[in-house]
């Protein structure tokens, strides 16, 4: 933001983790009420429906990871590009598993993950900072109910190892707390001023209500 000298005034970047946090609080707690979100954590979710929400989660994944690699030579973005955190390589290997080689032409993209692919492509292009809104609402959502997740699919579906759940599998619990500890800490260190930290929660709200008209979507 502009100060009286011209020069850019920084937020204390340690502030914008919290202020995710704080300002996406209650829209997660209704995503994860909402819809085929619902239905899987209560274990009523039927397999092709878990696949429907597979396709669509890989369409979203493979759209933020390649707009997050057209900033690669930005160094503040490189720690959310790691490939321990990637998930699209892992959502495709479990859609083979539990729907076969056809998933990607049998399984339908519906509208809302359609926008959100074309939303993910705009902030690319235009160098948006809300980009990494994205990265910490997919992400660290998924480092910290991956492990309960996995379980629970592994279970309603009675998969066996891991197979149909490496979507979810970040590897040994020290080193899910080392990446969200790193992704933390990568949010922090973005070098955004208040205007910018501001649009990136924006960002993330927006993020939550599209994944409750996904879910909802995915319901009907």
């Amino acid at each position: 933001m502009p100060g009286g000298s011209g020069e850019t005034v920084a937020c204390d970047p340690a502030d914008l983790p919290e202020r995710l946090r704080l300002g996406t609080r209650e829209l997660h707690v209704a995503t994860e009420r909402t819809g085929a979100m619902a239905a899987l954590l209560a274990g009523r979710l039927p397999q092709p429906g878990y696949c429907a929400l597979l396709r669509n989660l890989h369409a979203l994944y493979a759209a933020l990871e390649l707009a997050l690699d057209a900033r690669r030579l930005d160094a503040a973005i490189a720690p959310l590009q790691a490939a321990d955190l990637q998930r699209s390589a892992a959502l495709a290997a479990d859609l083979y598993t539990l729907h076969g080689p056809d998933w990607a032409a049998a399984l339908p993209l519906l509208p809302s993950a359609a926008a959100y692919v074309v939303r993910l492509q705009t902030l690319s292009d235009a160098a948006s900072p809300a980009l990494v809104a994205h990265a910490y609402v997919r992400y660290l959502g998924d480092l910290h109910g991956g492990q309960v997740l996995q379980r629970l699919v592994r279970r309603h579906y009675a998969l066996p190892g891991d197979a149909g759940t490496r979507f979810y599998d970040f590897g040994p619990e020290p080193e899910v707390l080392a990446l969200r500890q790193r992704l933390r800490a990568a949010l922090s260190a973005l070098p955004l001023n208040k205007a910018e930290q501001d649009s990136v929660v924006a960002e993330a709200r927006w993020a939550f209500q599209q994944h409750q008209r996904l879910f909802e979507e995915l319901a009907s």
